[in-house]
This record gives C-alpha cells, structure tokens and sequence, in this order.
C-alpha cells in the first residue's frame, strides 16, 4: 500500500470532468484541493469528485494554505504551459493531459524545467495504458514473438479547424504509440493532401532497429466510432489491435481473440486510472514515470516532422536529438 498522494487540481472544465477527474479514485491520490476560475464548476467537482476537497479560484492561496505534492494541470496546451513551469519552479510534480506543449521548442522548455528543479512532469497519454496496449507489449517482449519487422497505425477522425489542430490534438496519440511499441525512430517520410481544409497523412518510419512502419493519418472521416487500429508484425507472429479493445493474435499454432467488456471499456476510464497511479507509483518510487517529458519529447519530434511537410517543408526527415 502506499501513501496517498497529495493532490492540487487546476481546471475543472469539461474535459478534465470527463476524463481525469472520474479515474482519481483509481490511483492512491488524496484530492486535497480544486481551482478554476469558475468557482462553481470547482464546487461542482469538488461535491462529485473531491470528497472534502477545498475550492479556490487563485491558485496563489491554494500553493499557500495547501500542503501538496503535486498538481493536476488540466487545460489545453497553450494556457496551461505558463502554469506548468511555474509549478515546476514552485517544486511540484505535475501530472497533464496530452500533448505536453504546443510546439517542440516548448517542449524542450518543460524538459529543461524538470531537470533544473528535480521534479516529475508525466503527460497523459493515456492509451498506453490501455487493455489493447498493455497486452500487445506483453507479447512481443516474448521470445516467440521475435524482433517486430513492421508497424501499421491507422487513427482517423473526424473534421477539425485545421490539420495542424488534428496532428497536435488528435495524431499525437499515435505518434506516441508508435515509437512506444516499436521503439526509437531514425527518418520519417510524409506526404500531405488538403481538401477544404482537411488533412490526409501518409507517413512512413525507419526504426533505428531496422524495422518500418506506416501511418494512416487523417480528419476526413466521420465522428463518433472507434479511431484505433494497429497491426504489429513480428518474425514469427503478428498482432491486430482493433479500437485498442479487441486484440487478434496470430501464431502458426494457435490463434487468439481477446474482446474486452470490463468498466475499463468506460470512455472516462479508459486508461486514465492506470495512468495517474503510475504517476504517484514513480513519485513513491523516486524514478522517471512512463510518458515522462523526456520520453514525450521524442513523441513531439515526430509531430514536427509531419508539421514540416505539412507548411511545405522537406518530405524526409531525418530525427536528429
């Protein structure tokens, strides 16, 4: 058992209430204090999320009258990187949705913050911890799986503002997966289509292992089914990942389907819960969490390379670090 971590939540918007405030109860986490600047929607999660959670709406009087460890920072990316590195700086750790800055350049900011102030900043990406995820990684780290040869991902949604909003907001999820299943990558090749506004995606990776891959990405299909495909091809096997839920595995012996029904199907569930009590687990433990800033730095090179060729730069290009 461990010791709760004590827990200050900046934002209570829809998205926060959605996803990470229903999977507090998941992780070993002492929900000590909401702010917004909306006090009732603080009140509103306080009464159904915080049980005894105090309300503010300056952050200043919670860092004074609270005695916390960390801080949840849930808002979108451009509003919430000011309030990341001043709690950094402040000496929190902190736990915040994805993707962890709106640009790379931000990104190495944040990296640079946590090294300077020795704390822990974990980005949610939170479908690595997802059934489908978790399952897949246990199999290819068998031996009779062999060494992964090709990855395919297809995430496709439906229309945002701009293709630059669908990369950041939406394809981040799988410029992440990808490199966290099949490792570190060398050179990434891109093309781009346009129509009204919509993008289209065809990506192509080298692994530094020597396997390839390919991405399906776009936001010219339709809302509301599951986004999530990957096929992993090992020498001697191969997985099928169909919305991160039901897992096909093929062997020349025998083949199984794995189809999950469990609460972590819940779409404000899924993978949050797992997610936060590895961030407290990595505190607890004094180590790096898994999607550290450091690890998601490599996630937010691979999206600057497809916003490259997506503003007219070159179609390959190598991932320098």
């Amino acid at each position: 058992m461990m010791e709760n971590l004590r827990v200050g939540f900046l934002g209570a918007g829809g998205f926060a209430s959605h996803t990470i405030y229903p999977a507090l109860h998941f992780a070993p986490i002492a929900l000590e204090a909401i702010c917004d600047i909306d006090l009732s929607r603080a009140n509103r999660n306080a009464t159904k999320f915080g049980g005894g959670a105090t309300v503010y709406s300056d952050r200043y009087q919670m860092y004074n009258n609270e005695n916390l460890e960390a801080l949840i920072i849930s808002m979108g990316p451009e509003p919430r990187f000011p309030l990341v590195m001043e709690a950094l700086e402040a000496g929190y750790h902190v736990f915040t949705p994805k993707p962890p800055a709106v640009s790379l350049t931000d990104t190495l900011k944040l990296a640079e913050a946590t090294r300077v102030n020795n704390r822990k900043l974990m980005i949610n990406f939170q479908r690595r911890f997802s059934l489908g995820v978790r399952s897949a990684l246990d199999i290819i780290n068998t031996d009779d799986f062999g060494k992964i040869s090709q990855i395919f991902c297809s995430f496709c949604s439906g229309p945002y503002n701009t293709p630059q909003d669908y990369l950041l907001d939406f394809a981040i999820h799988h410029f992440d997966l990808i490199r966290y299943l099949g490792g570190e990558i060398k050179t990434i090749a891109t093309f781009h289509n346009q129509i009204d506004n919509k993008g289209s995606f065809a990506v192509a990776v080298e692994f530094e292992s020597g396997a390839v891959g390919n991405m399906q990405l776009n936001c010219q299909r339709l809302w509301g089914r599951n986004y999530d495909r990957i096929e992993i091809t090992g020498q001697n096997q191969y997985i099928v990942l169909d919305g991160l839920w039901k897992i096909d595995h093929y062997t020349e012996g025998k083949n199984t389907f794995t189809d999950n029904f469990s609460d972590q199907r819940n779409g404000e569930l899924t993978g949050d819960g797992l997610s936060l009590t590895e961030f407290v687990t990595a505190i607890r433990e004094d180590r790096q969490p898994i999607s550290n800033i450091e690890d998601c730095l490599e996630t937010m090179r691979l999206y600057d390379a497809v916003l490259q060729t997506q503003q007219g730069g070159p179609t390959i290009v190598p991932i320098e670090r």
